[in-house]
């Protein structure tokens, strides 16, 4: 009979040890995709600038009426969060390329308080941008800029995407900067 308590005790921790629930373990989504644009300093930025750090990436427009402005003001706080921390970066992509050019993310950069290269606006032309959200980060694309998502990214130092956030949401903000943090721990 004791033996038999012994056994059942043990499975149970083994399961709940194999399961806890407490443990914040980030699914792998997939891979990001290959990309290349051009960034507000007139830079060639491609995916492989994900390799070897945690990324927050979003897409939005400047002249937004809509989300963008309390996505990039959530961008900016968790930004600020990180400032001092090479090992976190944060992109921003344009979805109206037409009138998103580097002079205008260059300002729009300053804006938002951006002083170092740890956050990067990018632009392209619009097809490649279509592409990237939609096939690249799953992401709807059919009405841009207008219809662009609201979800932020976040991606490994593996590139891998790990979990989607809603940009608009505060309390997705804070779930998105304690995952910062694990990934960073682990």
């Amino acid at each position: 009979m004791f033996n038999k308590i012994i056994y059942v005790l043990t499975g149970l921790f083994l399961i709940i040890s194999c399961n806890n629930p407490f443990k914040k373990e980030l699914p792998i989504i997939k891979d990001s995709p290959i990309f290349q644009l051009v960034d507000q300093d007139n830079i060639i930025f491609t995916d492989q600038e994900f390799f070897g750090k945690i990324t927050v990436l979003d897409f939005m427009f400047t002249q937004c009426m809509g989300p963008c402005p309390v996505m990039s003001n959530n961008m900016k706080t968790l930004y600020e969060d990180f400032r001092g921390n090479p090992d976190v970066q944060f992109v921003s992509i344009t979805v109206d390329p037409e009138n998103d050019d580097q002079k205008i993310l260059k300002d729009y950069s300053k804006i938002q308080g951006v002083d170092d290269s740890r956050w990067s606006f990018l632009t392209g032309n619009i097809d490649s941008i279509k592409n990237i959200c939609q096939d690249g980060f799953l992401l709807f694309a059919d009405n841009l800029p207008a219809g662009h998502s609201v979800k932020f990214i976040l991606i490994d130092d593996k590139k891998r995407i790990r979990k989607y956030y809603n940009g608009m949401d505060l309390n997705e903000i804070r779930i998105i900067r304690e995952d910062i943090k694990n990934l960073l721990a682990s």
